[in-house]
């Protein structure tokens, strides 16, 4: 996510609607010509589906760009992972497991060595007629990470040889370790073997892009809907800035027969109790709730699915590194240690998310363990060892020649909001910070994009989002603090941690990788305190139970694809 200080953020309650619905696939048969007549029969087991076939959604925000380049929030991914067609795809098994399954690549081997991938290119057409190529998953993987683009997600693509002297600009992207060998053969070259190369197969960054659509559009590319080509599952046809997106099916898709759904309305509502209300008199199919009152209510609903999902996503406090304040470790220090995040979880988050003294969340696996069960809680560590971080506070004024009388201290906090939620955790963290450590703390909301932009440009002292990993490894979210990653504006360096992490990309030994990771995870968060992890994201899902076939597994790939409706 990162390389020329480009960011572009997500926002704190990023992927909130991330094709969370459904549980396991259900085989039908064709779209009856009646209206459909519901069978709740096992899973399995041949039904009608209704004959129109649409979903009503939302976002919580505008999607910042749908350029697959350039873009870094789950608004823009979730249009793009249905609107385009990746390598390969994430899908569930009918017990929600994943597996990797041939989409824009019909078929891969890789050389004994583990270093050379082929990937042959099925046939398929963009939507303007255009025949897919292999040239078009090249084109898309270099410009990403060419140094001029900025990809926030470019620093995925490290594996590939040359793809970080590319990056930086020290070579051109003729030297990339990516080519086509024909229309349909695409050829990637690694550095060195990587243990978890084929998650990033159907990453945004690897996205198929179209050259002569890129040049044509130039900075127009990707903002508006006439400036898109698409050769997923579905086409965008509608895009009313801040209000709605409509995607339709894509006809000329190559495994159309699949695609059941005929429209997905992506209503853009932000408000939380007008997506609760939305979902409460029907005009929305799908929501999360976790609002005690509306959790139970919607659990009452004998008309909604439930299921509460543990996400691999951690919310948290970023600091501004380069700020006269926070390029302090000691003051970075006595702002984590002062969240009480049993508090924040049980106040601010109805008990339903749990305190987060790790940066990499629960559920990641590392060899064949959870990563969180075998490391240690850097966090919990550091508030252990300072019981009160107003010492801390003093000491890193002192450090820095500053007035060492907190209340003479004032600290800002941006929030990439204006909802009503925003401003109770804002009032919330002016509260707490304080009672435990005196000083003055402000609390400015803003929309969006205009926080992004703020951090983009380093105009802030400490940022609040959450991020989720990409793919389930360590390494996606550790991956994200080094110092040529730009997607957590941080401004950080640090060499060791930086080698740490180029060490575990290259390791593939399990318990080699965990020492490393280890290391790297006390050095963000304990010696450094780069970032502040505040909770790790539980989510209840509620769906109406005629909605069938969406996924539920939070790094799975599938999207809308397989969605259909019985008995609306």
């Amino acid at each position: 996510m990162r390389n020329k200080k480009f960011l572009a953020l997500s926002l704190a309650l990023m992927l909130i609607l991330l094709s969370v619905a459904g549980c396991g696939k259900k085989e039908i048969s064709e779209v009856s010509e009646t209206e459909g007549s519901q069978n709740d029969g096992e899973v399995g087991e041949i039904a009608t589906i209704d004959k129109e076939q649409y979903l009503n959604l939302y976002l919580l925000a505008e999607p910042t760009t749908l350029d697959a380049s350039k873009g870094s929030d789950g608004y823009s991914n979730e249009v793009l992972n249905n609107v385009l067609e990746p390598l390969t795809r994430l899908e569930e098994d009918e017990n929600q497991n994943n597996f990797l399954a041939p989409a824009g690549a019909e078929s891969w081997e890789r050389s004994e060595d583990g270093t050379v991938w082929t990937f042959k290119i099925r046939e398929n057409t963009w939507s303007d007629g255009v025949k897919v190529r292999a040239q078009d998953y090249e084109y898309g993987i270099k410009r990403s990470l060419a140094a001029e683009t900025a990809a926030p997600y470019a620093y995925l693509l490290t594996p590939i040889k040359n793809a970080s002297k590319v990056n930086s600009g020290e070579l051109s992207v003729d030297e990339l370790g990516v080519k086509s060998l024909d229309d349909n053969t695409l050829e990637i070259t690694l550095e060195s073997p990587t243990p978890y190369f084929d998650q990033l197969t159907y990453q945004r960054v690897m996205l198929p892009q179209r050259e002569d659509i890129v040049e044509a559009q130039g900075d127009k590319y990707g903002t508006e809907l006439d400036t898109l080509v698409y050769n997923g599952p579905f086409t965008l046809t509608t895009w009313v800035h801040n209000s709605e997106l409509v995607l339709t099916k894509n006809d000329n898709y190559w495994d159309k027969d699949e695609v059941k759904l005929q429209s997905i309305n992506l209503k853009i509502i932000q408000d939380e109790n007008a997506i609760y209300n939305s979902l409460s008199n029907g005009s929305i199919d799908q929501a999360i709730a976790n609002k005690p009152e509306w959790k139970d209510m919607f659990m009452k609903d004998e008309n909604l699915d439930h299921t509460e999902i543990t996400t691999q996503q951690t919310f948290f406090m970023f600091f501004n590194t380069q700020d006269k304040v926070f390029k302090n470790a000691n003051i970075r220090k006595a702002f984590s240690a002062a969240i009480d995040r049993e508090e924040l979880a049980n106040v601010i988050f109805h008990g339903v998310n749990t305190p987060a003294y790790g940066w990499v969340a629960p559920s990641i696996i590392i060899g064949d363990d959870e990563y969180r069960q075998v490391a240690e809680s850097p966090v919990k560590k550091l508030v252990e060892d300072n019981k009160d971080p107003k010492e801390l506070l003093i000491k890193g004024l002192e450090e820095l020649g500053m007035d060492t009388d907190p209340s003479k201290l004032t600290v800002k906090i941006s929030l990439g909001s204006t909802d009503q939620w925003f401003r109770t955790y804002g009032e919330y963290l002016q509260q707490m910070y304080i009672k435990n450590l005196g000083i003055n703390f402000q609390v400015e909301q803003m929309e969006w994009p205009v926080f992004s932009k703020d951090v983009e440009k380093g105009e802030f002292q400490i940022g609040y989002m959450a991020w989720g990993a990409e793919f389930n490894d360590p390494i996606s979210l550790l991956s994200l603090l080094k110092s040529d990653a730009s997607a957590i504006g941080t401004g950080w360096v640090n060499e060791r941690y930086d080698e740490l992490i180029d060490l575990s990309a290259k390791e593939m030994d399990p318990a080699k990788r965990l020492e490393y990771f280890k290391e790297a995870e006390k050095i963000l968060l304990y010696d450094e305190a780069a970032l502040a992890p505040v909770v790790y994201r539980r989510t209840n899902v509620f769906s109406y139970k005629y909605v069938n076939n969406l996924g539920v597994t939070p790094f799975g790939t599938q999207g809308y694809k397989y969605g259909f409706t019985q008995g609306r």
